[in-house]
């Protein structure tokens, strides 16, 4: 256990950030067999029940699978195979190439809401932003109402590959999310402010027909969700 992991005594949520981050960054190698239950319970000094919870979020959410009688395994490439066309994150790096790539897409899908949205399209996409903001409204950052308001946007496109690209790509978005959970998970008053701005810009953008005010609104939003991912909320960074 690293100097930093053993700063103070662990909890559930801080083990399994420690255990997620170690997968993801190759420290438990794709396919390879975690330690015991006993041996990561003596390690981080925790008990065995919270040693459990920690792996079963893991397991809930697709990071490690169990084998009956062998214990925990980080997931593959071959575990994933047939689920998404997508290679699953596994370093820092591939989240920041996942945010490039949702930026150059969902800013071009945003632009062409602009243009072709219809009366139905309108409706949905503001029940969506509606949702949104109560979700906000709580002090919550909301990824569920947040994905929502995203596949609006793709589907008042009116090309159905970017809400496909964007179903796709969910697992990937998921993973973004919670690679840093210190950072993903705050939940600041200026931070919601934020987020709620970027969304309401891009509304808006769609509603008016302005197509590149749509295409720019995207791209900052997703650009500033990227930042504060990496950079938490410090004055002046913009999920």
């Amino acid at each position: 256990m690293s100097a930093a992991e053993a700063e103070a005594p662990l909890g559930r949520d801080r083990l399994y950030e420690v255990l997620l981050g170690r997968i993801l960054s190759g420290a438990y190698a794709q396919g390879s067999r975690l330690p015991s239950e006993e041996l990561l319970a003596a390690e981080f000094a925790v008990s065995r029940p919270l040693v459990r919870q920690a792996l079963a979020r893991l397991r809930e959410e697709d990071f490690i699978t169990s084998r009956r009688g062998s214990g925990s395994y980080v997931r593959s490439a071959e575990d994933a195979e047939g689920r998404t066309p997508f290679a699953a994150i596994s370093c820092v790096a591939d989240i920041e190439r996942c945010f490039e790539f949702r930026q150059h897409v969902e800013s071009r899908a945003a632009g062409l809401a602009a243009r072709n949205r219809g009366p139905a399209d309108m409706a949905a996409l503001r029940a969506a932003h509606d949702h949104l903001e109560a979700v906000l409204a709580t002090g919550t950052l909301g990824n569920e109402a947040d994905f929502r308001f995203h596949d609006c946007v793709a589907a008042a496109s009116g090309n159905r590959f970017f809400l496909e690209t964007l179903h796709v790509l969910r697992p990937h978005i998921d993973t973004c999310m919670r690679m840093l959970p210190r950072l993903a998970n705050r939940r600041s008053p200026s931070r919601i402010a934020r987020v709620r701005a970027e969304h309401r810009a891009i509304l808006d953008a769609i509603m008016v027909q302005e197509a590149d005010a749509a295409e720019r609104a995207m791209a900052t939003h997703i650009a500033s969700a990227q930042r504060r991912i990496f950079e938490g909320d410090e004055p002046g960074v913009g999920r």
